[in-house]
């Protein structure tokens, strides 16, 4: 496991260092990265919701579907419990990064490794509950703005419409052309580069002495790789009757790094970017060490 996610955080940063590049040689603006960024969460993410869906329905992928919906919301509102009570609205970037993992990049890649592609079912509502949080629950942390969470705003939601469409997919066994299944898997695949890319925009324009400073990103790097880990083993362990599988994947999910959204939610709304950027990249480097080291400690608790 630390030899893939090694690698996956090799890619990482090359994807980022590509990014950086491009502005340093005035190939992309700011303006352009913002673009971008309204593209991949508009766009982009959507794509991935939707075809995490397209897959046979049988009656106990139904049901493990659900378990693990339920799981995934556990594990998410320990997390923006957790960090709710440390940060509160005082600190909103550390907050929403606490709060919000990387799981698309990190975590698929993890469980692929250490419970095989089968498992990767497990992710769908993860991954989709997490995209939704981030643009609801997210966004009034953020912002401040309470609006974000009216029943107007979540309908016309791309994510909240994309999981919709995914579970009516699922649920009822529509049949999607083989030639839209190919366009949503080429869309879908420009998540990871496009994050990254965009992500790198943010750090070209950061010092060395801002990456290395400040508190409040090791605190926050602290809560995402090993106080919300460790709360949601505790959680998850006093659950009876939920297969052991699932709540290995619930784990794995909850353990990853800072999510990238967060440097691009900020230049959305004009945050902080900078902190945020900083929190991706400090969490990331450290997890090569808390991931392996908690799936361990994982294994022998569950197993």
């Amino acid at each position: 496991m630390a030899i893939i996610l090694l690698k996956q955080i090799c890619i990482m940063f090359l994807l980022i260092a590509v990014g950086m590049l491009l502005v340093k040689k005035g190939f992309l603006s700011e303006q352009g990265g913002k673009d971008l960024g309204a593209i991949l969460l508009r766009v982009v993410i959507p794509c991935v919701v939707v075809k995490s869906y397209i897959t046979e329905y049988t009656p106990e992928r139904a049901v493990d579907l659900a378990i693990s919906a339920a799981m995934a919301l556990v594990a998410l509102g320990v997390a923006m419990a957790v960090s709710f009570l440390v940060f509160g609205t005082r600190k909103r970037i550390e907050n929403f990064g606490a709060a919000f993992c990387n799981v698309g990049f990190i975590g698929i890649p993890l469980v692929q490794a250490a419970l095989g592609e089968g498992a990767v079912f497990y992710l769908v509502s993860f991954i989709a509950l997490l995209n939704i949080m981030q643009w609801t629950y997210g966004i009034v942390i953020m912002t401040g703005n309470r609006d974000a969470i009216r029943l107007k705003s979540i309908s016309s939601n791309p994510v909240v419409l994309a999981f919709v469409l995914g579970l009516l997919i699922f649920f009822l066994r529509i049949p999607v052309p083989k030639v839209i299944v190919s366009t949503l898997s080429s869309i879908a695949a420009m998540n990871t580069p496009l994050a990254m890319i965009i992500l790198g925009t943010y750090l070209a324009k950061m010092t060395v002495k801002e990456m290395v400073t400040g508190k409040s990103a090791y605190v926050c790097t602290f809560l995402r790789l090993i106080v919300i880990p460790v709360a949601t083993l505790f959680v998850l362990w006093l659950i009876p009757g939920v297969k052991t599988e699932i709540k290995q994947v619930i784990l794995i999910a909850c353990c990853t790094p800072v999510g990238s959204n967060i440097a691009i939610f900020a230049k959305q709304y004009d945050k902080d970017y900078k902190l945020s950027v900083v929190t991706v990249c400090l969490s990331t480097l450290l997890c090569i060490i808390t991931v392996p080291v908690f799936y361990t400690f994982v294994e022998k608790v569950l197993l």
